[in-house]
């Protein structure tokens, strides 16, 4: 089964798809899709498994009522990677593995194995860990550069955490296999440390921590590489301050060493990422330039998407697949586009899912800076409701505190002025639609459609000077 084969399958578990969306996150084109849909209602014919269904371009697979690992867990597909991660890290555990014994567990041929075992083998070389093969006896490391071992085994590691819902049969069962310490016990920890040093909580920090005290417990005492974070000036007052907390009297001094650049990873992760830092600010430069940002709204958009940045980068390395759908107005959808362009001029490579949420964080960016003290905004209706216009408007203020929002009735506003009309920024109305610049029609003064109306009337401003 092919990587893109497996990917499809995980894209179409998230529910009912349009042929267009998945393109968006798989790379392959229309043709491809459907060799590959064939491809996968054999194999699920053959497990007796509902098979994928096209109806108006729309795909739906059925088999969505268990969870996603219960799913996976009955398959026995692995890609090409999978398979040479699942060799990796047995063979970097153990320091040995028998080929034999590992194809059979697979399920593959010889010589699909030793394919296989060439690529990992090709691997290790480059990051510096030596392999041999002995006659009748296995494949063995014979020379090993410890830290780039420790950190390969944590990140294959942590993609089967992070990828655990999507685990099939043989990767499942090496995670069971290797998954010897109370979760539990190290998520608090965790949570502790994060109150402690005020850090955003994420799957990626939570099982780096977790999956090398596993690798520890396994391999023994580890001297950690902390490739110069030791030097950081924060380094000795986070370590200290971890060695104070009781709760983690359990770990080694080593580990805590390496819990205190973890801290230090996670709150300066862009910083001490250099190739993260240059993305991100090739991608800042660019948005500034876009949308003819000034210094003072870089700095200000800079701060607002570094988390979001960061997460898709991770995301995108670590291989997380997650699927969010587009937005329906053509607005937002320009907005999209002109991200995803972006990053692919600057060979920026992120999932569909977190494009868009970097470009809703860009809009909520416009919003923030757009409705702002002296903002006025009137809503009128034929139809008042003074109790819910009330609540609509409180809502509204607790995103926007510094606007001036009042409603009145479709009579009143007959008789405004051109002059007052005008004074106001933006009119929304369920009423007839008027030649008024500043009208946007609703179907009703809910809160869904005013927030589209303040969606709506900042891209239109933002996006004036772009084609399309």
């Amino acid at each position: 089964m092919s990587n893109k084969a497996i990917a499809l399958l995980k894209v179409l578990l998230h529910g009912d798809i349009h042929l267009d969306e998945i393109t968006k996150y798989i790379d392959l084109d229309i043709n491809s899709i459907e060799r590959n849909i064939n491809v996968l209602n054999e194999y699920l014919h053959e497990k007796g498994i509902k098979p994928i269904k096209k109806v108006n371009n729309i795909y739906i697979f059925e088999n969505r009522d268990e969870k996603f690992s219960e799913f996976f867990s009955k398959l026995d597909i692995l890609s090409s990677r999978e398979r040479q991660d699942i060799y990796c890290i047995r063979l970097l555990l153990a320091e040995h593995i028998n080929l034999e014994k590992e194809r059979q567990r697979i399920g593959v041929s010889r010589t699909t194995a030793i394919k296989d075992l060439k690529k990992v083998r090709e691997f290790l070389e480059e990051e510096g860990i030596k392999v041999e093969s002995k006659n009748s006896k296995g494949i063995f490391l014979k020379e090993i550069n410890e830290g780039n071992l420790y950190n390969i085994l944590c990140e294959k590691i942590m993609k089967l955490f992070i990828d655990r819902e999507f685990l099939s049969k043989q990767r499942k069962e090496l995670l069971e296999e290797i998954d010897i310490l109370e979760e539990e016990k190290y998520l608090e920890i965790f949570s502790q440390i994060s109150e402690e040093f005020n850090l955003k909580k994420s799957s990626f920090s939570y099982y780096a921590i977790y999956t090398m005290a596993i690798i520890e417990k396994i391999k023994g005492p580890i001297d950690y590489e902390l490739n110069g974070i030791e030097n950081h000036q924060e380094f000795g007052e986070v370590l200290l301050r971890l060695e104070e907390m009781k709760s983690l009297e359990i770990l080694s001094s080593n580990f805590k060493k390496f819990l205190a650049s973890v801290v230090l990873r996670v709150k300066y992760n862009c910083n001490l990422n250099i190739p993260l830092k240059e993305s991100y600010e090739k991608f800042i430069d660019r948005i500034q330039k876009l949308f003819e940002l000034n210094e003072e709204e870089k700095k200000k958009i800079y701060e607002k998407l570094i988390a979001y940045y960061t997460m898709g980068y991770l995301d995108k390395k670590y291989g997380v697949l997650w699927v969010r759908k587009s937005p329906n107005s053509e607005r937002c959808k320009r907005l999209v586009q002109i991200v995803e362009d972006t990053l692919k001029e600057l060979d920026i490579d992120m999932i569909y899912s977190d494009i868009l949420r970097l470009a809703g964080c860009i809009t909520n960016f416009f919003m923030l800076e757009e409705y702002v003290e002296g903002f006025k905004v009137l809503s009128v209706s034929r139809n008042i409701d003074n109790e819910y216009s009330q609540r609509v408007i409180e809502s509204m203020k607790v995103f926007y505190p510094k606007i001036s929002f009042t409603t009145e009735s479709f009579l009143e506003f007959r008789f405004k002025s051109k002059e007052e009309i005008d004074s106001y920024n933006l009119i929304i109305s369920d009423t007839e639609s008027y030649s008024i610049k500043t009208l946007r029609k609703v179907n009703t003064l809910s809160l869904r459609e005013i927030q589209r109306c303040f969606i709506e009337y900042v891209l239109d401003k933002r996006l004036v000077n772009f084609k399309g």
